[in-house]
């Protein structure tokens, strides 16, 4: 019996828009959670986010789930394009671009020149007057 054939993993756009954030906040000397990544990506404002509006990935994955998200990012740290770091203030594990995951976002914008655009979600009143 052969063994079964490993199908290549290929980084997808929504894997580089993760990995550009935990840059952008790496290079800042911010260090996020995996639920800090998705409320920047999902454009979640609030007390902690608003300082990040202008990161080019804010607000670009408004319909991305949080748990394919943390997928997303456990194959990346598996390969190796990610890894935690532990902060012993907070007690707490969180991530940074490995230099493998800097060489694949060099590589990207190389290749892709254009900004990302950022979504705004629509909200819908649930009461109105007719």
């Amino acid at each position: 019996m052969r063994p079964k054939k490993r199908s290549e993993f290929r980084l997808t756009v929504s894997h580089f828009k993760i990995l550009q954030t935990i840059k952008e906040l790496n290079d800042m000397n911010k260090y996020p959670t995996a639920r800090g990544v998705n409320n920047i990506l999902v454009g979640k404002l609030d007390v902690e986010t608003r300082q990040y509006i202008d990161i080019k990935t804010f607000g670009t994955l408004i319909s991305f789930p949080g748990r394919k998200l943390c997928s997303y990012i456990l194959n990346m740290v598996r390969r190796e394009y990610l890894a935690y770091i532990y902060d012993k203030k907070t007690d707490g594990m969180y991530l940074y671009v490995t230099e493998k995951g800097e060489e694949e976002i060099f590589a990207f914008e190389k290749r892709h020149k254009s900004e990302y655009k950022k979504k705004t979600p629509h909200h819908k009143n649930e009461i109105v007057e007719i």
